[in-house]
């Protein structure tokens, strides 16, 4: 096991501990991988020899593993290289090409190219890195590079327009101030696995002169092809061979197989030798350390016939795969069909087993078989179903298909094991799922992993098709609600979003209204989330919250869900607001209370006179005429269910909070009086009221006015009643 160590903080749910690195498993080795690591310890010890020892031993070993290569992949009279990166061996390829075009390249370097510089052909559908890494690397400008257009043929775009190269090749050798070098061909390009036409290039570089690379997936059908009537050899002059990739070994080096000599069938000279030393192509056979021990071990483990077999299965499974995937209507294919052109076999294809039976040549080879299989799930409109070959259609998906296939590729790499799954992105169709088998480290997938594969794309793309079809009405009727409002969702695969607001609070959308409607929606989710696990929450492209739907499925009601959520919707934007009333009602009991004091406190210092309150006078009117026990300033007390701030004589008078309809009348007590000052605070409330005609009224004493023209001189006297036990 190994820990991943990253420096973005992982994140974390919440009730969880953060872990301290997330724990990875390195892929099963097989016998023949384990011997291939066991090896590189080998050939580092193998330093210590005496460096004449070592360098013969790395030439024969790497004479022996370029005997066996041109033998299983039938590339004869080739010299191999092998290095660790898989554009190095382009890189000296093309380093040989420029040798043998400029013979003064290697005294004068870059000057020998001034003059007429070297031209590279390569279709617009290859990646572009490889010919920029290609620049980079020899010093070459970006203007060097040509581009050839993509083929206008149908079912096949994504291959090199060959009248288009030759087009080009025809004005280039017409100049005198350029000169063409190389053509990079694609047997298997790098995400559709599509095959240029490799007969028409190679006659198109013999008669212009031009060095033919070939790379890709498509090379590894090579191994099980034993046609007697064409050579392989005779299709390119290099080839670039990820050995390591195909057979599943991790830290295999690549092999470039090239022709050596510039006659075909003739034997290399002095000069040939040279070239390939300066170029670098020969020079893992004089290095101490090794490198092809590795793949020699390996080869020696598996065998020609362990090669073939596992070449041949990666290639049988893509095959079976497309076999079974044509049967879904929803299923569009990107990559090439295996099989080739149709043929008078039983199902119109070329099947693998038919090439062990009835060998092709080369070029066919490359038309039959298929290193990768992509596709997409498009759901089928009415437009679709009118047109004869569904499959066929080349215009890219709307965004929201791209995420039910991006969804459906999650779901298929989550729940399938030992089938290499991935999401790709093509600008012009846009994101598929792409299946390579050759490019799984464990062994190849198996019938059982199929069927899996099968069983689990039967299941998803009924979900999709629900999904697809309730997304209308789904449109149709949030759209129809005031109170639904739909969100746009990127990245979403689901129905889609939904937010809640009432219709009041869209026209007013302050910074205080979307706090509002966040909290509401947040609520809201929760709410749902009780009832049914399927609603989750989510975020719109504007950062405000809402409720997000998934997929579904076809018995699914989206009017019940929709009901659903706008029922609860309003039961939680009710309990807000009557949690608002309740602050609004606590709001204004506080300032009805201090207006209150306020203005009692005002009174009181009327009616006690204002000699009370003069320093020093004020102790001596206190001491002759002491004031009643019972003339201070009244607290008040809010009463929640009454909705009014009620003064609080009671509560001091009885020592508790006393409610007038809490004593039982049938026990003979007299209930506990009003209290004298009492002022609603309730929703509706505008004004304050009071329970007797004055404010001033005391209990159980009369209270003496103060000497006042202005006020009217009036004595009040008032019984205080007392609590009597029956």
């Amino acid at each position: 096991d190994l820990v991943i160590h990253e420096d973005a903080p992982p994140t974390v749910e919440e009730g969880q501990e953060c872990p301290s690195g997330q724990i990875t498993n390195l892929p099963p080795l097989t016998d023949a991988a384990k011997l291939a690591l066991v090896t590189h310890s080998i050939s580092a010890y193998a330093v210590a020899l005496p460096r004449s020892h070592a360098q013969r031993l790395a030439a024969r070993l790497a004479a022996d593993t370029t005997r066996w290569l041109s033998h299983i992949f039938r590339f004869v009279d080739c010299a191999s290289s092998f290095h660790e990166d898989h554009l190095e061996g382009l890189v000296r390829i093309t380093r040989l090409a420029l040798h043998r075009k400029y013979p003064r390249y290697m005294e004068d370097g870059f000057a020998a190219l001034s003059a007429a510089p070297p031209l590279i052909y390569s279709s617009v559908a290859a990646p572009l890195g490889v010919v920029q890494h290609l620049c980079r690397q020899l010093s070459l400008p970006l203007h060097c590079v040509r581009p050839i257009p993509q083929t206008t043929v149908f079912g096949c775009r994504q291959m090199m327009d060959v009248s288009a190269l030759e087009r080009r090749l025809a004005e280039d050798s017409q100049l005198s101030n350029v000169t063409p070098l190389l053509v990079l061909g694609e047997v298997g390009s790098a995400i559709t696995g599509y095959c240029d036409n490799v007969t028409r290039l190679r006659e198109i570089c013999d008669k212009y002169g031009v060095w033919l690379h070939l790379r890709g997936h498509s090379l590894a059908a090579l191994a099980f092809n034993t046609s007697p009537k064409d050579l392989p050899s005779k299709l390119a002059d290099s080839i670039t061979l990820p050995l390591g990739v195909w057979l599943g070994i991790p830290s295999l080096p690549v092999v470039t197989l090239y022709r050596l000599t510039d006659t075909k069938g003739g034997k290399p000279t002095s000069r040939d030798t040279t070239l390939s030393l300066v170029s670098g192509l020969m020079m893992e056979s004089l290095s101490r350390r090794l490198p092809t021990l590795p793949l020699w071990a390996a080869l020696q483990v598996l065998g020609r016939e362990g090669i073939q077999l596992r070449l041949k299965r990666c290639f049988q499974i893509i095959e079976e795969l497309y076999d079974r995937l044509r049967k879904f209507n929803n299923i569009k294919f990107l990559s090439q069909i295996p099989g080739g052109m149709e043929t008078s076999q039983e199902n119109g294809r070329l099947t693998i087993n038919d090439l062990t039976t009835n060998p092709v040549n080369g070029a066919q080879l490359f038309e039959v078989v298929a290193s990768a299989l992509v596709f997409q799930y498009v759901p089928t409109t009415p437009i679709v179903t009118q047109e004869k070959d569904f499959h066929a259609l080349s215009e890219r998906i709307p965004a929201y298909y791209d995420k039910l296939n991006s969804w459906l590729g999650q779901i298929l790499q989550r729940d399938i094991e030992n089938v290499p799954i991935e999401l790709c992105e093509l600008e012009q169709y846009g994101v598929a799922i792409r299946i390579c088998s050759l490019e799984n480290l464990g062994p190849p997938p198996s019938t059982e992993d199929i069927d899996n594969v099968i069983a689990c794309l039967e299941q998803q793309i009924e979900i999709l098709n629900a999904t697809v079809e309730h997304k209308e009405t789904f449109i149709r009727l949030v759209t129809q609600n005031d109170s639904l409002h739909l969100v746009d969702m990127p990245g979403w695969a689901g129905l889609g979003g939904v937010r809640y607001a009432p219709p009041t609070w869209i026209q007013i959308m302050t910074d205080q209204t979307k706090d509002e409607l966040n909290r509401l929606n947040i609520q809201l989710v929760e709410t749902l989330r009780s009832t049914d696990a399927a609603f989750s929450l989510g975020e719109g492209a504007d950062g405000l919250a809402c409720v997000r739907f998934g997929m579904v499925t076809q018995d699914t009601d989206v009017a019940e869900l929709l009901s659903l959520v706008l029922q609860v919707g309003q039961d939680v934007e009710a309990s807000s607001k009557l949690l608002d009333t309740m602050s609004e009602v606590v709001k204004r009991g506080i300032e009805a209370a201090q207006t209150d004091l306020e203005r009692e406190n005002a009174e009181k210092l009327w009616q006690e006179g204002i000699l009370r309150h003069v320093p020093v006078v004020g102790t001596f009117v206190n001491w002759w005429s002491p004031p009643p026990k019972e003339a201070g300033v009244r607290g008040r007390s809010l009463n929640l269910q009454a909705g009014v701030v009620e003064s609080t004589e009671n509560i001091y008078k009885y020592h508790m909070q006393l409610q007038p309809n809490t004593i039982n009348n049938n026990s003979g007590a007299r209930t506990p009086p009003q209290p004298l000052i009492q002022t609603p605070v309730g929703a509706g409330s505008q004004s304050h009221s009071r329970s007797s005609s004055h404010s001033s009224l005391q209990s159980g004493k009369g209270v003496l006015p103060v000497n006042n023209t202005n006020l009217p001189q009036t004595v009040v006297k008032e019984e205080s009643p007392t609590l009597s036990s029956s």
